[in-house]
């Protein structure tokens, strides 16, 4: 933090900069530390545009680097002349392209293959048939970046005299030993030769055989994540939408939080077969974990007599190639549960192979015990129901007998087996392994744990759907990867073909079906995320069998947007001229990024459906219209219902297989605008208005049709024009309006609930009739400033609402209509909003009680406290705020959590449920003279994290005792008069002669109330006249 005492004024140079370096003194070189300029910074006057005017600024040209380093990086920046603030940035430093030795493409942005195995984007024969891919060369590459930057540049990988793979979006090294992150003993790939990474991964060889090998790897997962940092830049990922970058360069967002791509994770600790992201919001980076996997391997686990076969996984421990036979026994030790070999094993198990039970403890000492015992082979039944054969991890060089593990219900019908068998059963063991492989160069892999990243900082993700959503979304960002021009666009697509095949047929993937629009290879719809739907009949490779286990259920997730994105490349391929392939490709990843943009926290399949369709419409009907239809063809189509977000087992789902529209109400408002007697926008009795009816279309196809009508209670109210009223054409998402006279008679009781039903219709809706209860409050007034209790009726308030997302948070609504409250609610984004009451006049002597009734439920669990609320006063203005809890106990439940970054972090709060909930608390918070003679503000504040949300805080009936002034408004019966005159008409003018008789005729008159008339003429100007008569005629 450089001040400017710490710089020395060296005087002006030509074109009108001064120059200035760093003073040369003590204080100087403590705060500048180990930077260093290079040159002497450049200053000059500018005046900067504004969107609308010229503001005076400094523009600045700074060249400066580290002390201990050769080089150094050139900026330039614009402050505002008046409060300092940055106005522009521009990096004048520019980075060398950098070669690589990576499995691409040879196109011109060098997108990454799916792996370093021959093309199986689609599967070669599209059957499940043990296919065996082939090893494929990665390819040397040249590139520097590929993003367009707000100044029309790529943003460079890496820095000119970069040595690592440390960058500013990425920073990639294998993490093999404790703690987490880059620490001693871990490797960044370094150079090669000048400007290359040039190391060639030998997949014959173990991935940590050598340091070559490992940095191969480093450098594949550093330019797989690159790109897609670049890739989806450009489709609006950017640093204002909140990725992840070590300098954002001055375009927003929060920088510091640079990608973490963790190479052979805990591989020296026994981690496989999997890979995870820790997708942390901006501004901490995100970590990304890839693993080693299990090679394929001939293994075997065999019985005689009775000729079975039972499917087996392996240890990392023990001997890794073997062949041995015998007879199988029961591994018992002496404590309960005896069967877990967990202590000294008793049963005879010497010579046979030991079949025990797992849990209790680690599968190595399993297997040690056994060992100990004389067994020359254990088996290890899962004690996990339907979770298969476990991979025993573990490390114990001691342990030189084979182990084997098999599902629970494998190892039950093993020991129903030995416990009925006539003679001894002999199981013999085999394993021919082959070298582990490396899911860091599975690029499909790495794309799908991006996929979380991107998904997870862009949408608020806290509930069992939207972590389902989110493995499917990283599904979906490796296909839109692995997809070519030219593909078979029926083929069957697996993923992770190279790191997970020792799970089984390459067809399959790590998946329970490849990915495919032909329902004969992929029939997942919409339904199949529920645990109670029957999977589909073709060929499945079944690893799990409840569908809302978040993995399975993302498959569904990722079909739809797979179907979605096939019919995107069909639609833009029949168009004339057609649009190119890579135009189609950069829309789809536009569509996802603004879909992910658009959608709400925590959103249901048909929310996410409904944002991604709404990113389409903004840009292309056509695009829109064929992504809805291949929705609606996995069964997410317009009428599609989704699971309750706390649904069991995601059970609920209503399939819909069309594309029509739907229709809701928005608003029904009333007011007094065709005939008032106050105009105070409150329809009273004797008063005409108008009842306005706005709708949307929720649906993907035009509403044509629609009808509302409304029927009143029988009495008081009438409609003269009709009860019913039409809409026009309503495009997909979009609002139609429509007003239907509405007139109140004078007997209409004082402060009426007037009761109305309003139906909506239209045949081509999912719904076709809507019928909507209405209640609005009639013939009232208000009176401001009579009350110190806000009863939370009036349409006018005096209440503000401030802070973060305040707007969102804060809004009157309807608690059991027509009495209306304030209502907080917790939202699934990070929020600091308050409402904010007028100015309080404390009184001098009397005590100052606030007092309110309240209700809320706030995110929480397993007393964990997420979100929450407090209540705050200031003295000064607002300038400053304390909790009211300084003061007096308001009853706060629990103390608000540090770990998701609430800004009402490890305060006390009104937390989780209120006591009474679901019904309203009265509360009294008696601040007694603490406050006497000053005027204050109070403020009812939500804190939120970034996660999930929760119905929030709902305030009634807030009252204030002991203050001199009557801030609030408060609604009494209507006062004014609608009583109007008679109308009086005299006919006709005429013109008449001096003398003659005339007949005047007033039976024109009338009186609006239709109250009887008299008559009584009075002669106003001219010659003197006769009246003759006091009727209507004269």
């Amino acid at each position: 933090d450089i001040k400017t005492a710490d710089l020395r004024d060296l005087g002006e140079a030509k074109g009108g900069y001064g120059l200035f370096d760093l003073a040369d003194t003590a204080h100087a070189r403590q705060r500048a530390g180990s930077l260093r300029f290079a040159q002497p910074a450049r200053v000059r006057k500018v005046l900067f545009p504004l969107p609308d005017r010229l503001v005076p600024g400094y523009f600045v040209e700074l060249v400066s680097g580290d002390a201990e380093r050769t080089s150094s990086d050139a900026t330039a920046w614009v402050f505002g002349a008046s409060d300092g603030r940055y106005l522009y940035r521009e990096n004048l430093s520019h980075a060398a392209t950098f070669d690589y030795r990576v499995w691409t493409e040879d196109d011109d942005k060098h997108t990454p293959l799916g792996g370093p195995l021959a093309d199986m984007s689609p599967h070669p024969t599209g059957r499940p048939d043990g296919h065996l891919p082939r090893f494929i060369a990665p390819s040397l590459i040249s590139i520097e970046g590929f993003n367009t930057n707000p100044d029309g540049r790529a943003d460079p990988w890496l820095p000119a005299d970069a040595t690592s793979t440390r960058g500013n979006n990425v920073d990639a090294y294998a993490d093999h030993n404790a703690p987490d992150g880059f620490s001693s003993g871990d490797t960044r790939a370094e150079l090669s030769g000048p400007g290359a990474f040039d190391y060639t991964y030998d997949l014959r060889a173990e991935p940590l055989a050598a340091p070559e090998q490992i940095m191969a790897a480093v450098t594949q997962v550093f330019y797989v994540t690159n790109w897609l940092h670049d890739w989806y830049y450009d489709s609006g990922f950017t640093e204002a939408a909140g990725n992840a970058q070590r300098d954002n360069l001055g375009r927003g967002g929060l920088d510091g939080d640079p990608f973490l791509a963790e190479a052979q994770d805990d591989a020296t600790g026994g981690s496989r077969d999997n890979a995870n992201m820790d997708a942390t919001y901006d501004g901490a980076s995100p970590r990304m974990q890839m693993y080693l996997w299990t090679g394929p391997d001939l293994r075997s686990l065999s019985v005689t007599p009775q000729n079975a076969n039972y499917a087996s996984n392996t240890a990392m421990f023990g001997p890794q190639r073997y062949e041995v036979t015998g007879e199988l026994a029961l591994g018992e030790d002496d404590a309960a549960p005896r069967g877990d070999a967990c202590g000294p094993i008793t049963s005879d198990v010497a010579g046979k192979v030991a079949l025990v039970d797992r849990g209790g403890c680690a599968f190595a000492e399993k297997a040690r015990n056994a060992q100990e015992a004389g067994a020359v082979g254990v088996i290890i039944a899962n004690n996990r129901e339907s979770d298969g054969a476990p991979r025993l991890a573990g490390d114990d060089p001691d342990v030189t007998t084979p182990a084997q593990s098999v599902s629970l219900e494998d190892g039950g019908a093993l020991k129903a087996a030995l416990a009925g068998a006539q003679a001894p059963l002999r199981i013999t063991m085999t394993r021919e392994p082959s070298v582990e492989r490396d899911g860091t160069i599975d690029n499909t892999i790495v794309a799908h744990e991006w996929g979380h990243y991107i998904h997870l900082r862009l949408v608020a993700c806290g509930t069992q759907m939207c972590g389902a959503q989110s493995e499917g979304w990283g599904d979906f960002i490796a296909l839109h990867m692995a997809l070519r021009e030219g593909d078979d666009l029926d083929g069957a697509y697996p993923l992770s073909s190279y790191g997970s095949a020792a799970l089984g047929d390459s067809y399959f993937g790590i998946r329970r079906a490849p990915y495919s629009v032909d329902f004969a290879k992929n029939g997942l719809t919409f339904r199949h995320i529920a645990d109670d739907e029957r999977l589909p009949d073709h060929p499945l490779n079944v690893s799990a069998p409840q569908n809302s286990e978040v993995h399975n259920a993302g498959e569904v997730w990722a079909a739809m947007m797979f179907e979605a994105y096939v019919a995107l490349i069909q639609h833009g391929s029949g168009l004339t001229p057609p649009r190119a392939f890579e135009q189609t490709r950069r829309r789809m990843s536009d569509y996802v990024v603004a879909g992910m943009k658009l959608a709400p926290a925590n959103p249901t399949y048909t929310e996410q459906r409904d944002a991604v369709l709404a990113a389409a419409l903004a840009s292309d009907q056509g695009d829109f219209r064929a992504m809805a239809e291949a929705f609606a063809r996995r069964g997410a189509g317009t009428c599609a219902v989704s699971p309750r977000v706390d649904a069991q087992g995601l059970s609920g789902v209503v399939e819909s297989f069309k594309v029509q529209p739907e229709i809701a109400l928005v608003r029904a408002e009333l007011d007094d605008s065709a005939g008032s007697c106050d105009r105070d926008g409150l329809l009273d009795a004797e008063e005409s208005g108008t009842v306005t009816i706005e709708i949307v279309n929720r649906g993907a196809a035009p509403l044509s049709g629609a009808v509302a009508s409304i029927e009143g209670p029988g009495g008081g109210v009438t409609f003269p024009d009709g009860a019913r009223v039409s809409f026009g054409d309503i495009a997909p998402f979009a609002t139609g309006t429509a007003t239907v006279p509405v007139k109140l008679d004078r007997n209409m009781k004082p402060a009426e609930d007037l009761k109305l039903d309003l139906t909506l219709k239209s045949a081509e809706a999912c719904t076709p009739t809507r019928v909507e209860a209405l209640v609005r409050r009639v013939n009232y007034d208000e009176v401001p400033g009579s009350s110190a209790v806000d009863g939370v009726e009036t349409q006018s308030t005096t209440w503000t609402v401030e802070g973060l997302s305040g707007e969102l948070v804060w809004s009157r609504a309807e608690g059991t209509a027509p009495n209306r409250v304030w209502r907080g609610v917790d939202l699934g984004t990070l929020s600091d909003a308050a409402l904010v009451s007028p100015p309080l006049e404390v009184s001098e002597t009397e005590r100052f009680v606030l007092t309110f009734a309240h209700r809320h439920q706030f995110e929480a669990s397993d007393g964990t406290f997420w979100d929450g609320a407090v209540i705050e006063i200031s003295a000064d203005g607002g300038e400053t705020w304390v909790d009211v809890a300084k003061t007096a106990d308001p009853g706060y439940g629990g103390r608000v959590t540090s770990e998701s970054g609430n800004p009402l972090a490890r305060r006390r709060a009104f937390v989780g449920e209120s006591p009474s909930w679901p019904e309203l608390d009265r509360v009294s918070v008696d601040l007694g003279t603490a406050f006497a003679g000053k005027t204050v503000r109070v403020r009812f504040r939500v804190g939120t994290d970034e996660a999930a949300g929760d119905t929030g805080w709902e305030l009634d009936d807030i009252g204030f005792a002991g203050v001199k002034n009557k801030p609030f408004a408060t609604l009494i019966e209507d006062t004014a008069s609608c009583q109007r005159g008679p109308a009086a008409d005299a006919g006709a003018d005429q013109a008449v002669a001096v003398g003659e008789l005339v007949t005047l005729d007033a039976s024109g008159s009338s009186d609006p109330e239709e109250d009887e008339l008299t008559f009584s003429w009075t002669q106003t100007a001219g010659p003197a006249v006769e009246l003759l008569g006091d009727g209507a005629r004269a």
